[in-house]
């Protein structure tokens, strides 16, 4: 068990978003005994986590060097044609993907299966659905940096 929460005292524990002597294990706060949270404390934690995971899976945003561009274009119309468009120019790029994903509402982004290149045709199954697309650059360094595109959606019928 990790004792920072204790040895960072009250203050030092909320500005990390802990409670003194408890950590939060597969969604449950955990606290040592004689220093349980109430339940208001452990709300505010969880509802911290989670706020916390839902910016980070919002972004994937990375420094790519040399990508002045990655938009995708078209309408949000089940059967059009969307297009990635990017502009990349550098020395050490070994290797470029897109790869597509969409979400119903707020849910989680979903990968598309077999839908990895510039333009992707919505469908019936996107329909409802918002759709982006992650670039993938590799360098001859070894280095891999990922950025996504903007959000297209929800996709509607003709």
């Amino acid at each position: 068990m990790s004792l920072v929460a204790l040895s960072l005292g009250w203050q030092g524990a909320q500005a990390q978003g802990m409670l003194p002597g408890c950590r939060l294990e597969n969604g449950s706060l955990q606290c040592v005994p004689g220093l349980t949270a109430s339940p208001q404390e452990q709300i505010h934690v969880l509802e911290g986590r989670i706020s916390e995971d839902q910016k980070s899976e919002e972004q994937v945003e990375q420094n790519i060097e040399g990508l002045s561009r990655f938009v995708l274009e078209g309408d949000a119309l089940e059967g059009e044609l969307l297009k990635a468009d990017l502009i990349l120019d550098g020395d050490a790029i070994e290797s470029v993907h897109i790869h597509w994903y969409r979400r119903k509402g707020n849910g989680h982004w979903q990968l598309v299966a077999n839908a990895s290149e510039t333009t992707y045709q919505l469908g019936s199954d996107d329909l409802g659905r918002s759709l982006m697309a992650v670039l993938t650059v590799s360098t001859s360094d070894g280095n891999v940096n990922r950025t996504n595109s903007n959000v297209i959606g929800p996709i509607t019928a003709r």
